[in-house]
């Protein structure tokens, strides 16, 4: 992997995927950079695989790349080898990992980055959500979101923590963005935007 990465400008790790939109909407605009869409479920990444690895002629892209790394067994090959990485919208385990947030988890994702990777998180939670990320919305917000800072930090990370807007969720490049953007669901967003120290 790293003699891959070697040939690029620059690797983006997109942690939990789905069905590679953003993957493959980044390597387009950036044929520069060895972008990777990693999951815990292969199921989603075969038609994702299938189109990537077709000749150019037919929209492949021999920039993007995808492959099954459950949060559990990060880094793996992929360690230290990742300039800018992004969670958008996980859900499961991964958002648990990223909302709650779970320590080892956020040192695993850690891992994974060069000193200096940007790092861009989005989730959202709601009610009926098992989730302790429930506590975000009224008074204790803006709290819950400093003691985010700080877990991040613990973690190796700076960040910083805000709300986001649907509108902003709409305009993320995922098909699960798009239907969470115009989803009846109440449904709050947190973005989390920084960079490995």
């Amino acid at each position: 992997m790293a003699e891959l990465a070697a040939r690029h400008r620059a690797v983006h790790l997109d942690f939990g995927t789905g069905d590679g939109t953003y993957v493959q909407r980044r390597a387009r605009l950036e044929p520069s950079t060895l972008v990777i869409g990693v999951d815990a479920s292969a199921e989603g990444l075969r038609e994702p695989s299938r189109k990537a690895a077709a000749k150019p002629a037919r929209g492949g892209l021999a920039n993007a790349l995808f492959g099954v790394l459950p949060l559990e067994r990060a880094p793996g090959e992929l360690a230290g080898l990742v300039d800018s990485l992004t969670v958008l919208l996980p859900w499961g385990s991964l958002l648990r990992a990223v909302a709650l947030p779970e320590a080892d988890a956020l040192a695993q994702l850690r891992g994974l980055c060069k000193p200096g990777a940007a790092l861009h998180i989005v989730f959202g939670y709601g009610p009926g959500d098992p989730l302790a990320v429930q506590a975000l919305p009224g008074p204790a917000a803006e709290t819950r979101r400093a003691e985010l800072v700080q877990a991040y930090a613990a973690a190796g990370f700076a960040v910083a923590a805000r709300p986001t807007s649907r509108a902003e969720v709409g305009e993320l490049p995922t098909t699960w963005a798009k239907k969470l953007a115009f989803s009846n669901n109440e449904r709050e967003f947190v973005a989390l935007v920084g960079c490995a120290q």
